[in-house]
Protein backbone atom coordinates (compact mmCIF):
# COMPACT_ATOMS: atom_id res chain seq x y z
CA UNK A 1 0.00 0.00 0.00
CA UNK A 2 1.43 3.16 -1.06
CA UNK A 3 0.59 6.27 1.75
CA UNK A 4 1.43 10.19 1.00
CA UNK A 5 0.50 13.60 2.82
CA UNK A 6 0.01 16.40 -0.04
CA UNK A 7 -0.63 20.41 0.40
CA UNK A 8 -1.68 22.48 -2.14
CA UNK A 9 -0.14 25.59 -2.81
CA UNK A 10 -1.85 28.75 -3.17
CA UNK A 11 0.10 29.04 -6.09
CA UNK A 12 -1.93 25.74 -7.55
CA UNK A 13 -5.10 27.60 -8.03
CA UNK A 14 -5.90 29.37 -10.79
CA UNK A 15 -9.04 31.77 -8.69
CA UNK A 16 -9.97 33.01 -11.60
CA UNK A 17 -11.50 30.00 -13.39
CA UNK A 18 -12.41 28.63 -10.05
CA UNK A 19 -14.47 31.92 -9.57
CA UNK A 20 -16.13 31.46 -13.20
CA UNK A 21 -16.10 27.34 -12.54
CA UNK A 22 -18.27 27.92 -9.15
CA UNK A 23 -20.44 30.76 -10.31
CA UNK A 24 -19.11 33.19 -7.56
CA UNK A 25 -19.59 36.91 -8.11
CA UNK A 26 -16.96 39.00 -8.81
CA UNK A 27 -17.46 41.43 -5.98
CA UNK A 28 -16.75 38.40 -3.36
CA UNK A 29 -13.17 38.16 -5.07
CA UNK A 30 -10.84 38.66 -2.05
CA UNK A 31 -12.90 36.60 0.14
CA UNK A 32 -12.89 33.88 -1.71
CA UNK A 33 -8.90 34.68 -2.52
CA UNK A 34 -8.72 34.58 1.13
CA UNK A 35 -10.60 31.33 2.43
CA UNK A 36 -8.20 29.67 -0.46
CA UNK A 37 -5.07 31.09 0.92
CA UNK A 38 -6.12 30.10 4.31
CA UNK A 39 -7.43 26.99 3.63
CA UNK A 40 -4.45 25.81 1.50
CA UNK A 41 -2.26 26.37 4.93
CA UNK A 42 -4.11 24.42 6.91
CA UNK A 43 -5.02 21.45 4.75
CA UNK A 44 -3.44 18.22 4.07
CA UNK A 45 -4.70 16.21 1.35
CA UNK A 46 -4.35 12.54 2.72
CA UNK A 47 -3.88 9.44 0.30
CA UNK A 48 -3.91 5.56 0.23
CA UNK A 49 -3.50 3.41 -2.87
CA UNK A 50 -3.96 -0.39 -2.29
CA UNK A 51 -2.78 -2.39 -5.84
CA UNK A 52 -5.92 -4.47 -6.30
CA UNK A 53 -6.77 -6.63 -9.53
CA UNK A 54 -4.34 -4.97 -12.71
CA UNK A 55 -5.05 -1.62 -10.58
CA UNK A 56 -5.12 0.17 -7.49
CA UNK A 57 -8.18 1.21 -5.20
CA UNK A 58 -7.46 4.67 -3.52
CA UNK A 59 -8.57 6.88 -0.86
CA UNK A 60 -8.41 10.18 -0.26
CA UNK A 61 -9.52 12.53 2.92
CA UNK A 62 -9.16 15.99 3.87
CA UNK A 63 -9.50 15.07 6.87
CA UNK A 64 -11.59 16.25 10.48
CA UNK A 65 -9.47 19.63 10.77
CA UNK A 66 -11.48 20.19 7.44
CA UNK A 67 -15.09 18.88 8.51
CA UNK A 68 -14.35 21.08 11.72
CA UNK A 69 -13.90 24.40 10.22
CA UNK A 70 -16.45 24.00 7.56
CA UNK A 71 -19.29 23.33 10.23
CA UNK A 72 -17.89 26.03 12.40
CA UNK A 73 -18.75 27.85 8.87
CA UNK A 74 -22.13 26.86 8.65
CA UNK A 75 -22.84 27.47 12.37
CA UNK A 76 -22.08 31.19 11.82
CA UNK A 77 -24.53 31.29 9.02
CA UNK A 78 -22.41 32.49 6.61
CA UNK A 79 -23.58 30.85 3.71
CA UNK A 80 -21.11 32.08 1.38
CA UNK A 81 -18.25 30.76 3.42
CA UNK A 82 -19.87 28.16 3.36
CA UNK A 83 -20.44 27.29 0.16
CA UNK A 84 -16.78 28.87 -1.03
CA UNK A 85 -15.40 25.74 1.34
CA UNK A 86 -17.60 23.35 0.03
CA UNK A 87 -16.33 24.13 -3.21
CA UNK A 88 -12.80 24.77 -2.16
CA UNK A 89 -13.04 21.18 -0.40
CA UNK A 90 -14.07 19.78 -4.10
CA UNK A 91 -11.38 21.65 -5.75
CA UNK A 92 -8.32 20.21 -3.41
CA UNK A 93 -9.74 16.89 -3.84
CA UNK A 94 -9.70 16.79 -7.38
CA UNK A 95 -6.05 18.19 -7.70
CA UNK A 96 -5.37 14.88 -5.00
CA UNK A 97 -6.38 12.80 -7.63
CA UNK A 98 -3.52 14.18 -9.82
CA UNK A 99 -1.03 13.69 -7.25
CA UNK A 100 -2.35 10.21 -6.87
CA UNK A 101 -1.46 9.40 -10.37
CA UNK A 102 1.51 10.57 -10.63
CA UNK A 103 2.18 8.54 -6.90
CA UNK A 104 1.33 5.46 -8.88
CA UNK A 105 3.23 6.41 -11.36
CA UNK A 106 6.43 6.89 -9.85
CA UNK A 107 6.13 3.38 -8.04
CA UNK A 108 4.36 1.31 -10.63
CA UNK A 109 5.63 2.67 -13.91
CA UNK A 110 1.64 2.83 -14.77
CA UNK A 111 -0.78 5.51 -15.01
CA UNK A 112 -4.42 5.17 -14.05
CA UNK A 113 -6.92 4.85 -16.49
CA UNK A 114 -10.81 6.79 -15.56
CA UNK A 115 -11.52 6.56 -12.60
CA UNK A 116 -14.22 4.81 -11.06
CA UNK A 117 -16.25 6.14 -7.61
CA UNK A 118 -17.70 2.92 -5.81
CA UNK A 119 -20.94 2.75 -4.76
CA UNK A 120 -22.03 2.40 -0.99
CA UNK A 121 -21.76 -1.32 -1.07
CA UNK A 122 -18.60 -1.53 -2.58
CA UNK A 123 -17.05 1.37 -0.60
CA UNK A 124 -17.97 -0.18 2.56
CA UNK A 125 -16.59 -4.00 1.53
CA UNK A 126 -13.40 -2.26 -0.13
CA UNK A 127 -12.62 -0.29 3.49
CA UNK A 128 -12.78 -3.07 4.84
CA UNK A 129 -10.25 -4.73 3.05
CA UNK A 130 -7.86 -1.86 3.62
CA UNK A 131 -8.33 -1.65 6.76
CA UNK A 132 -7.37 -4.92 7.20
CA UNK A 133 -4.64 -4.87 4.80
CA UNK A 134 -2.76 -1.83 5.88
CA UNK A 135 -0.07 -1.12 8.01
CA UNK A 136 0.40 0.46 11.01
CA UNK A 137 2.62 2.97 9.93
CA UNK A 138 0.01 3.76 7.42
CA UNK A 139 -2.76 3.45 9.36
CA UNK A 140 -5.84 4.47 7.25
CA UNK A 141 -7.84 7.04 9.24
CA UNK A 142 -10.95 6.82 6.63
CA UNK A 143 -13.50 4.68 8.04
CA UNK A 144 -17.17 3.84 6.25
CA UNK A 145 -20.31 5.02 8.83
CA UNK A 146 -23.64 5.12 9.07
CA UNK A 147 -23.68 4.99 5.31
CA UNK A 148 -20.96 7.44 4.39
CA UNK A 149 -17.27 7.93 4.51
CA UNK A 150 -15.82 9.92 7.75
CA UNK A 151 -13.97 12.50 7.69
CA UNK A 152 -16.97 13.72 4.83
CA UNK A 153 -13.83 15.32 2.71
CA UNK A 154 -13.27 12.08 1.77
CA UNK A 155 -13.59 9.65 -1.54
CA UNK A 156 -12.51 6.22 -2.24
CA UNK A 157 -12.33 5.03 -6.03
CA UNK A 158 -10.45 2.38 -8.25
CA UNK A 159 -8.63 2.53 -11.42
CA UNK A 160 -6.90 0.12 -13.89
CA UNK A 161 -3.40 0.79 -14.71
CA UNK A 162 -2.43 1.80 -18.39
CA UNK A 163 0.74 2.63 -20.48
CA UNK A 164 -0.02 6.22 -21.58
CA UNK A 165 -1.15 9.13 -19.19
CA UNK A 166 -4.97 10.60 -19.82
CA UNK A 167 -5.06 13.92 -20.78
CA UNK A 168 -5.62 16.75 -18.10
CA UNK A 169 -9.35 16.95 -18.96
CA UNK A 170 -11.69 15.33 -16.30
CA UNK A 171 -12.83 12.15 -17.14
CA UNK A 172 -14.64 11.57 -13.83
CA UNK A 173 -18.16 12.45 -14.51
CA UNK A 174 -18.66 9.55 -16.96
CA UNK A 175 -17.96 6.82 -13.95
CA UNK A 176 -18.91 8.74 -10.98
CA UNK A 177 -21.87 6.98 -8.82
CA UNK A 178 -22.62 10.65 -6.92
CA UNK A 179 -25.60 11.22 -8.77
CA UNK A 180 -26.30 14.26 -7.01
CA UNK A 181 -23.00 16.21 -7.81
CA UNK A 182 -24.31 19.49 -9.79
CA UNK A 183 -20.76 18.38 -11.90
CA UNK A 184 -22.04 15.29 -13.97
CA UNK A 185 -22.93 15.51 -17.19
CA UNK A 186 -26.34 13.32 -16.60
CA UNK A 187 -27.24 15.95 -14.05
CA UNK A 188 -26.96 19.15 -16.56
CA UNK A 189 -29.23 17.04 -18.92
CA UNK A 190 -31.49 16.53 -16.05
CA UNK A 191 -31.71 20.20 -15.04
CA UNK A 192 -32.01 21.10 -18.85
CA UNK A 193 -35.89 19.54 -18.06
CA UNK A 194 -36.45 22.60 -15.73
CA UNK A 195 -35.27 25.30 -18.01
CA UNK A 196 -39.14 26.20 -19.13
CA UNK A 197 -40.96 25.72 -15.75
CA UNK A 198 -41.74 28.21 -12.70
CA UNK A 199 -39.36 28.85 -10.00
CA UNK A 200 -40.89 26.63 -7.64
CA UNK A 201 -40.26 23.73 -9.79
CA UNK A 202 -37.17 24.76 -10.53
CA UNK A 203 -35.61 24.52 -6.99
CA UNK A 204 -36.05 20.96 -7.55
CA UNK A 205 -33.17 20.98 -9.45
CA UNK A 206 -30.12 18.36 -8.65
CA UNK A 207 -27.22 20.00 -7.32
CA UNK A 208 -24.14 18.09 -4.76
CA UNK A 209 -24.91 17.45 -1.42
CA UNK A 210 -23.40 19.94 -0.10
CA UNK A 211 -24.72 22.73 -1.80
CA UNK A 212 -28.34 21.21 -1.49
CA UNK A 213 -27.64 21.23 2.03
CA UNK A 214 -26.05 25.15 2.05
CA UNK A 215 -28.73 26.74 -0.61
CA UNK A 216 -32.08 24.20 0.02
CA UNK A 217 -31.53 23.11 -3.59
CA UNK A 218 -32.40 27.05 -5.17
CA UNK A 219 -29.12 28.23 -5.78
CA UNK A 220 -29.63 29.65 -9.18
Amino acid sequence: MFHNIYKIEYQQMNMKVFMEQYHFDWQNCEMVKAAARFLCEITDIETWVMEKDGGVVCVATLGKRYDEIAGIAADSGNLLLTYCMECLGMEFLSKGYEKINQMVHENTGFWLSKYHFLGEEESALMMKQMLQSEKKEHMVSVEWKNGMLRPLKSVIFSAKYQNQKESEECHNCSACENITCSFRKIVEQKNKLYENVDNRKRSAKAYSYGVSAIFGGEKE
